[in-house]
């Protein structure tokens, strides 16, 4: 593994997530516009962007609903980064082993890029459900820190 990642484990590096947090929220909307075309997004009032992709003909069906669904884990990923910041944060002052400090964000992460993958890629309601359900451990890693940093600031 650190083979493949040049990360020196044994150092706490989960303050280095947050930001990997951001860009991993923001990889959804750049999938949208990119698929999109930028014809469709202005930058200059990006909050037309939904209703200017809904109306557009050009666009099958299929492909809108995946935009659509791109936009929205965007903006689930800026809704909770907060709240994963701040259990970080918090994980840091109760001064939680290097370990945890290190494996809860690479959990959180691993989770979040699933939680992408499946938001943006699963049209079928049926499997809808494996969406949800990653969600759930993806919170579960950040109430995971803050159990962990009450126990210890106890």
């Amino acid at each position: 593994m650190t083979a493949l990642l040049p990360l020196d484990l044994s150092r706490n590096l989960s303050l280095f997530t947050v930001p990997a947090a951001l860009g991993l929220a923001l990889i959804p909307h750049l999938y949208a516009v990119g698929s999109a075309g930028f014809n469709i997004y202005d930058n200059s009032y990006p909050r037309a962007y939904r209703d200017t992709l809904i109306k557009d003909t050009s666009i099958d069906k299929v492909r809108k609903q995946r935009i659509l669904r791109a936009e929205a884990c965007s903006l689930n990923g800026l809704e909770t980064i907060g709240l994963y910041a701040a259990s970080v944060i918090v994980g840091n002052y109760a001064q939680l082993g290097t370990s945890t400090l290190n494996s809860l964000p690479i959990g959180y992460l691993a989770s979040r890029f699933a939680y992408t993958l499946s938001y943006v890629f699963i049209q079928n309601r049926r499997l809808s459900w494996l969406r949800t359900a990653i969600w759930q451990v993806t919170a579960a890693y950040i109430v995971m820190f803050w159990v962990k940093a009450g126990y210890k600031l106890l």
